[in-house]
């Protein structure tokens, strides 16, 4: 027989399973169509952010590595590149959430906005480096990814918000 903690974790991780699911499938399926000149936005690191912020560092990195699996298997120009920096980004932030963030918007704001940014540098690294790319064409599709990708905050963080809210009323 299960305890009743035992059951709560359960239910926890199959509601995370299920939420990292359906952001999965809206970031593969609907917004790698709603391009903006050509750039689709990443909402999948935002979910990192949100969960890390919320429930702390074991659950944004067991999160974020979930999530840069999935990431890597949709973004296959990238091997392993999301698994490794969503993991670390999930559990810094959420190390950070636990001992010097407040657990708000401006919080989730800047985390977020900071980690698009670091994942726009990281996706420009090889273009820039080993195809000789501009780096103005570059820092101008990351601009308007990061940009882009900053108009779901508000509805990620409701979400993650209430993620984490849910953990205490099981």
């Amino acid at each position: 027989m299960l305890s009743d903690a035992t059951k709560n974790r359960i239910v926890r991780i199959l509601l995370h399973a299920l939420v990292l699911l359906l952001i999965y499938v809206l970031q593969t399926m609907v917004f790698s169509r709603l391009r903006l000149f050509g750039i689709a936005p990443l909402i999948l690191p935002l979910a990192v952010v949100g969960v890390a912020l919320f429930e702390g560092p074991s659950w944004g990195s067991g999160f974020g590595l979930a999530a840069g699996v999935l990431s890597d298997m949709a973004f296959s120009d990238h091997v392993v590149l999301f698994t490794i920096l969503l993991t670390c980004l999930g559990m810094g932030i959420g190390l950070l959430s636990d001992y010097l963030l407040s657990r708000g918007f401006p919080s989730f704001f800047l985390c977020g906005a900071a980690t698009l940014i670091l994942i726009a540098m990281a996706q420009m690294f090889g273009f820039f480096i080993f195809l000789r790319q501009s780096p103005f064409a570059l820092l101008g599709a990351a601009g308007m990814q990061t940009l882009y990708s900053l108009l779901f905050t508000v509805p990620m963080y409701y979400l993650a918000r209430s993620l984490g809210r849910r953990q205490t009323k099981i």
